[in-house]
């Protein structure tokens, strides 16, 4: 990250209770996260606040002829995530001063396919997202191909998707890894953990002292000035191209957009719609759409169908409900449509919380307060809504990644 970046002043001041040679290495931590996200697309929600990714090569990794490593059954498993882990706890900083001017640098493990005693995969195939994020990565000026240079070390085991492992097998293959000393200085990315039942707020794979960049943390599993939380990405709006709104009054004060809700959350949603009419608008899954019409792109209420995300646009606030996972791709949906988000999830751990001041952007609802949720938006000055929908759609006081730059 450039030396030259500000903050905006009215942010929050950026871990302020951490050493200023660890918040500097966080800060990178951050730049190098954040440059993944941007050339994987999953940044979407934020168009104007980043560096255009257009220049940005994006090469294959060739998933052909690598090289085969048999993990024995009895091979060592990592510790679970320590959750004591703090940078000056265990964050090797001495890695990181053998470059000229302390510039940063990333290494990237080699991709190599992971089997067990039986011959089958650890993993599936590495998806074209982490392929990119790689990509990126291995095409700035952070990365290095000497080991022995490296402060970070990234993996190519693709851990984005945790129903796409296996835990245990998973959690063998890292401990593989050449400079892998506990996890010290070791950067994962993660967008969806956990799995049924329990479904965990980041990840299950044991991984010891590693970094992990995750979608969905809770102020339990999060280990703050350490982990990076980001957004989980959504391919809706991603795809999509929606025209900006500029701030003011919409068709619907409130409305809700989330298929697959908890029913007491859709009782108290179609109690709220009841008692407001028309300004509120509760969205479902469709039942009876044509053949051949995609049913992730329309929500219905009753039988009215609406074309998901745009219908976001026509509404000034949108709610965010914790579904299975705390984190929810309908988040960056809202932001993209320049909706204020309705954050109604105890715990969650936005994304970049710790750089971000969402209290600019987005309301939050205690879930016990859900029932008064429409009273308590009415009180906010309509000059402050339209703040918050200036925020959303233009830009929010996010730092520019350098590719080029070093402390």
């Amino acid at each position: 990250m450039c030396a030259s970046v500000k903050y905006n002043i009215r942010g929050p001041a950026l871990i302020p209770r951490m050493k200023t040679k660890h918040r500097i290495y966080y800060i990178t931590l951050f730049s190098i996260v954040l440059l993944g996200l941007i050339a994987t697309g999953m940044f979407q929600f934020w168009p104007h606040s980043i560096e255009s990714s257009s220049d940005w090569s994006v090469q294959k990794r060739s998933i052909r002829d690598v090289p085969v490593v048999r993990l024995p059954a009895d091979s060592p498993v990592p510790e679970r995530g320590d959750l004591s882990c703090r940078m000056h706890t265990c964050f090797d900083v001495y890695r990181c001063g053998f470059n000229p001017k302390n510039k940063i640098k990333v290494y990237i493990y080699s991709l190599k396919k992971y089997v067990d005693d039986a011959g089958v995969p650890v993993s599936s195939t590495i998806s074209q997202e982490y392929n990119e994020l790689l990509t990126a990565v291995s095409d700035s000026d952070y990365y290095t191909e000497d080991i022995t240079r490296a402060c970070l070390f990234i993996p190519s085991i693709d851990l984005l998707n945790q129903n796409a492992l296996r835990v245990k097998e998973t959690a063998q293959a890292l401990a593989q890894l050449s400079r892998w000393d506990r996890g010290t200085n070791h950067l994962l990315f993660n967008m969806l953990p956990g799995g049924p039942p329990d479904y965990n707020t980041a990840l299950d794979v044991p991984r010891d002292r590693a970094l992990l960049a995750g979608g969905g943390f809770s102020t339990w599993t999060y280990r703050q000035g350490y982990d990076v939380s980001i957004p989980v990405y959504s391919p809706l709006s991603a795809e999509v191209d929606l025209p900006e709104k500029g701030p003011g009054p919409r068709r619907y004060f409130l409305l809700s957009s989330q298929m697959a809700l908890h029913p007491e959350y859709r009782e108290e949603l179609a109690a709220l719609q009841a008692r407001h009419g028309e300004a509120a608008l509760v969205l479902d899954k469709c039942t009876n759409l044509s053949e051949g019409i995609p049913a992730a792109r329309k929500r219905c209420h009753k039988h009215q169908v609406f074309d998901y995300p745009q219908v976001l646009q026509e509404a000034t606030f949108c709610v965010v409900l914790r579904g299975a996972r705390l984190g929810q791709a309908v988040l960056s949906d809202v932001l993209r449509a320049g909706c204020v988000p309705v954050i109604i999830a105890d715990s969650y751990i936005l994304p970049f919380s710790e750089v971000l001041d969402w209290k600019r952007a987005s309301v939050a609802v205690p879930e016990e307060k859900m029932p008064h949720v429409y009273s308590i938006l009415q009180s906010i000055p309509q000059r402050q809504i339209e703040e918050m929908q200036r925020q959303n759609t233009y830009t929010l006081p996010l730092p520019r990644p350098g590719l080029s730059s070093a402390f």
